[in-house]
């Protein structure tokens, strides 16, 4: 994937960049966030080293792991783990293909952040809450021009769990949504959150 050149700053503490990436195509999201553990990077895509520079030094944080959602991101985290010296996290069911340094188990406190397992989605579908902000990988996208929406039925390993899986997203209200794929929600994200959901449960 080509190296985007600059990342977004949604609020202190988090930031975001994405591209395009033909081999799937569709846009490619990453999130790098502060927390207790220090900066987290989840599902990175590749960053410019002048921006990565800035990112971090915006943080006031050292960069401390790299975090995983499922099994389809293994992404820029092994090159990023390295330059870094930080350890890469992955859920249980990421699968074999997936090189990680540690596994977790969806549901655990990972890096500061509460993991929320999904499945049905894909392999180890995971999402992370931290402090208002929901980050998803694959379960939920944003993507033009349909918009908020479920991951389409034909890529989800078992629509009906896939279903059972999202009540427990319906109690979390959000202030900020960001995706594996597709831009960020910083505006009513509890309340477009909820309303697709509801129509994806009917």
């Amino acid at each position: 994937m080509k190296t985007v050149s600059e990342y977004a700053t949604l609020r202190a503490g988090i930031f975001h960049w994405q591209g395009y990436e033909a081999e799937v195509k569709c846009d490619c999201s990453s999130t790098a966030l502060v927390t207790s553990a220090g900066l987290i990077f989840i599902d990175p895509i590749p960053l410019a080293k002048d921006a990565l520079q800035e990112l971090i030094a915006e943080s006031f944080s050292a960069p401390a792991a790299v975090l995983l959602t499922s099994g389809n991101h293994q992404r820029e985290s092994l090159t990023l783990a390295k330059r870094f010296g930080i350890p890469v996290f992955a859920p249980e069911g990421a699968g074999d293909d997936i090189e990680a340094d540690q596994r977790f188990v969806s549901g655990e406190v990972v890096a500061g952040m509460k993991s929320i397992p999904l499945p049905g989605f894909g392999p180890g579908e995971t999402a992370f809450l931290h402090e208002g902000i929901l980050i998803f990988g694959d379960a939920v996208i944003n993507l033009e021009p349909e918009g908020l929406r479920l991951l389409p039925e034909k890529y989800r390993e078992d629509k009906k769990q896939s279903l059972r899986s999202l009540e427990v997203l319906k109690s979390l209200k959000p202030e900020i949504l960001v995706f594996a794929h597709g831009n960020p929600i910083i505006q009513r994200a509890g309340a477009r959150l909820d309303a697709c959901l509801a129509e994806a449960i009917l």
